[in-house]
């Protein structure tokens, strides 16, 4: 049955029946009308029904309350109605963008900040067991968390390619090189990352973080190629002597690492800065490394610990190596006792040292990541062949059928001879009047 017009009168007269019934008002042709459904409990529910390609489409309206106290006014409706009205004239379906409005509402209520983006970032990082994870999450708080706390806060699909030219400028005016390139490539898979968390069905399940991403803004933000260069610089033996004394200035913990890992013949920083007091072996002198670098996924570095390692070590085993709780154990190489250093804080350490040296003695420049190359000269220099150098270091070598599923040998002994070596060398290095322990001469397979 249709009405002409709805007024309060006539809403309050409808009585309750045994089922429900419906009344609407009368409309013209293409717009849509009001409706009023009488339930027999007497409440009376009103709707804007319209058509769709044919088909009845309604939109509830609210409860009828002539005070407005437990519903609404018809006053308070019938304005409703007129606002569906033009609705339904502009977008031809009300009930599809309300559902779409409702959409861009809970993205905007879920919309993460930076932060949020670099945070969960960082926890996929540490969930998949990724090494990585630790670098990245201190990459970002050095160098975007902390000196840049409006960005951090902002959406991160607010973020423009301008902001992150502001934060890796920032970086180079500080003379910072290659971490600037290191910090770029953790924002962009960070990026990568967001992207596809909002179209990951667990995020939408579980009411997740969402980021609305339309584009990666730090693909249009160029690496710096000058930075990526292959490093040549080697230090001297009167330079690796100069470096290793102004260690001394240097907080303990840093110092103590850099002479520990020079002792080892430098192995990889990131995979030395990851292991805890579980992978050392006092009683044979080793320490487990896990070597997660190239595509055939993470094997095991097992690395000899000489007297002369074990004396750099021992500061870090008097400062973490001894807790009144062995749960509560610090890792090796922490300065608050209670997590690890990440790679950045050795790197600008090294360049610290490095700037000192070069105003005072004129020595050029190096990074940390020469401290390996020069590691590796000298054990060259001393006769270690280029087989047990790749052993000792953890190089990548051939993947061919033998050396994938059948050679397993550690090459324990001969890298413990190759550091025995080392140890001697270096002693000599840094104290050029001591005497020479071993024949100098090839050692291992050649070279």
């Amino acid at each position: 049955m249709t009405q002409r017009i709805f007024t309060d009168s006539y809403i309050r007269a409808l009585r309750a029946e045994n089922t429900s019934y419906k009344r609407s008002e009368h409309a013209p042709k293409g717009e849509g009308r009001l409706t009023v459904r009488v339930l027999p409990s007497g409440v009376k529910e009103f709707f804007y029904r319209y058509r769709v390609n044919g088909l009845d489409r309604t939109v509830a309206l609210g409860r009828y309350d002539p005070q407005g106290h437990n519903g609404r006014t018809l006053k308070h409706i019938n304005a409703k109605a007129r606002e569906y009205r033009r609705l339904q004239a502009d977008t031809g379906d009300v009930k599809e963008h309300l559902r779409a409005e409702d959409r861009r509402r809970d993205v905007a209520r879920r919309q993460g900040s930076l932060r949020q983006l670099l945070d969960a970032y960082v926890e996929a990082l540490r969930a998949a067991g990724k090494p990585s994870a630790d670098q990245a999450e201190g990459a970002f708080r050095r160098n975007i968390l902390r000196p840049f706390p409006s960005m951090a806060a902002a959406k991160a699909s607010e973020i423009e390619p301008a902001d992150i030219q502001r934060a890796l400028a920032r970086m180079v005016k500080a003379g910072i090189t290659r971490q600037v390139n290191v910090l770029r490539s953790y924002l962009h898979a960070a990026f990568t990352f967001g992207g596809k968390a909002d179209h990951d069905p667990r995020t939408v399940a579980h009411e997740g973080v969402l980021f609305a991403l339309k584009l990666n803004p730090v693909a249009l933000v160029p690496r710096i190629a000058e930075y990526e260069r292959v490093g040549e610089r080697t230090l001297t033996a009167d330079e690796l002597r100069e470096f290793w004394n102004a260690l001394d200035k240097l907080p303990r913990v840093q110092r103590a690492f850099l002479r520990f890992n020079l002792a080892l013949g430098g192995q990889r920083v990131t995979q030395l800065l990851r292991v805890d007091w579980q992978a050392f072996d006092f009683a044979a002198n080793t320490v487990l490394l896990r070597d997660t670098k190239g595509r055939g996924g993470a094997r095991d570095h097992l690395v000899p610990l000489t007297a002369f390692a074990l004396e750099q070590l021992q500061p870090l085993r008097e400062l973490n190596g001894k807790p009144d709780d062995e749960e509560k154990m610090p890792p090796p190489f922490a300065a608050d006792g209670k997590r690890g250093m990440v790679l950045e804080t050795l790197s600008i350490a090294v360049r610290e040292v490095s700037d000192t040296l070069k105003k005072k003695d004129r020595i050029p420049a190096f990074q940390l990541r020469d401290l390996r190359r020069t590691c590796e000269t000298m054990l060259a220099e001393i006769g270690v062949s280029r087989e047990i150098r790749a052993h000792l270091l953890s190089h990548g070598r051939s993947a061919g059928v033998q050396e994938k599923h059948y050679d397993r040998y550690s090459y324990l002994p001969e890298k413990r001879a190759a550091l025995e070596r080392w140890a001697d060398k270096l002693q000599r290095v840094l104290d050029p009047s001591k005497k020479a322990d071993v024949i100098p001469g090839n050692f291992g397979r050649a070279a």
